[in-house]
């Protein structure tokens, strides 16, 4: 008997281990004009997954092994279906999911109408984009402006619009992570945070998390995006990058030791950047016959003729000007962790970085420069 009772207590805890390793989704559906539902996630490893289920009387389900909360994206289509990127965007919506019982009802539709019940994650989530949502309301009709745009100047002045509401909706999401230090939605939505706010902060914001976040593939990948953006502070080695410049000639930043050298990473669609540039134009005036060099680098890769009339525009010619490669493997932005523009680097004649300004929205950006300048070159 006491053999008996020890069997199936381990079985008990078997199976409460295995309940608790799994989640299921059941989904109850309104108007429903599709048969299959598509779900995207990652598994335990941090590898992303895929499942198709097809959707019948208007219910489907969903299950797999889960050990934690994770980002998931959801959408329905129909079998053989094949979907455009803007129809794939138009269709889907990002739940968090988690090991247990979910539940998914509304109008597929409408991805707004449809709901998730059952994760705690997904319910931090939903408090997240409640608290930015009048923000991004007022952001709306620009927005829409932006994407009807077709001509690139015109669009990079309405870009200019969105500075303010972007600082309005970073300060409502920092609050957000540092009230939620435990959760798994601060941990994944940080990581393309870390330049906006800064080294400092995001360190501060990894440091509260629990051990089990930290070990999580988000959390190893917040860590490394902090250290990226060390790597890249005062006192280390600028890394190298070879380009082409407007003009189609090699650049190298190697090639260019021996010279003060001022990183401008910046973008025509950005209204402090655009605001920047007179002051950059300022420096360079002041200390190119001291030996400071100029490399502007645009985020404009997909939008390079509205670079060029910007250029042109704000009289930008007498330096080098680069496009940044965004997306391919020698991202500039993506080597010195610039993820917000205006920013600026400062390097010395050894290839040292000496200075970083502005990332953060540092309003005495500027300032931090022509201090910083005027010692060097004794001004």
């Amino acid at each position: 008997m006491l053999m008996l009772s020890a069997l199936q207590q381990a079985w008990a805890q078997t199976q409460t281990a295995i309940s608790t390793n799994i989640f299921t989704l059941r989904g109850r559906l309104t108007n429903t004009h599709r048969d299959s539902v598509l779900i995207y996630y990652e598994n335990n490893e941090g590898k992303s997954l895929f499942q198709s289920r097809p959707i019948s009387s208007d219910r489907f389900i969903v299950t797999d092994s889960l050990t934690r909360p994770v980002s998931a994206i959801i959408l329905f289509k129909d079998q053989g279906e094949t979907l455009t990127d803007s129809a794939f965007d138009a269709r889907s919506r990002e739940f968090y999911i988690e090991p247990g019982r979910l539940y998914l009802s509304g109008d597929p539709s409408r991805p707004d109408s449809l709901k998730l019940i059952g994760s705690k994650s997904q319910d931090e989530y939903v408090m997240l984009t409640k608290s930015t949502a009048a923000t991004r309301a007022e952001m709306k009709p620009i927005t829409d402006r932006y994407n009807k745009e077709k001509d690139p100047e015109r669009a990079a002045q309405i870009g200019m619009q969105f500075a303010p509401y972007d600082d309005r909706v970073k300060a409502i999401t920092y609050q957000f992570f540092l009230n939620h230090p435990g959760s798994y939605v601060t941990a994944h939505e940080m990581i393309s945070y870390v330049s906006l706010l800064g080294l400092d902060s995001s360190k501060y914001v990894y440091s509260s998390f629990p051990e089990e976040i930290k070990q999580s593939p988000d959390g190893q990948r917040l860590a490394a995006a902090i250290q990226k953006l060390d790597a890249v502070q005062p006192g280390n080695v600028a890394p190298d990058f070879m380009v082409k410049d407007i003009s189609g000639n090699a650049v190298s930043l190697t090639e260019c030791r021996g010279n003060y050298i001022l990183l401008d990473f910046w973008a025509s669609w950005n209204r402090n950047s655009r605001q920047s540039n007179a002051h950059v134009q300022e420096v360079y005036n002041k200390y190119r016959s001291k030996g400071l060099i100029v490399i502007g680098v645009a985020d404009n890769d997909s939008s390079p003729q509205a670079w060029k009339n910007a250029i042109a525009k704000d009289k930008l010619g007498e330096w080098v000007n680069i496009l940044s490669g965004a997306g391919t493997d020698n991202d500039i932005n993506d080597k010195y962790a610039v993820h917000f523009v205006p920013t600026k680097l400062l390097i010395d004649p050894s290839g040292k970085i000496i200075g970083r300004f502005g990332d953060t929205n540092n309003t005495h950006a500027d300032v931090l420069l022509d201090r910083q300048l005027a010692a060097i070159f004794k001004q």
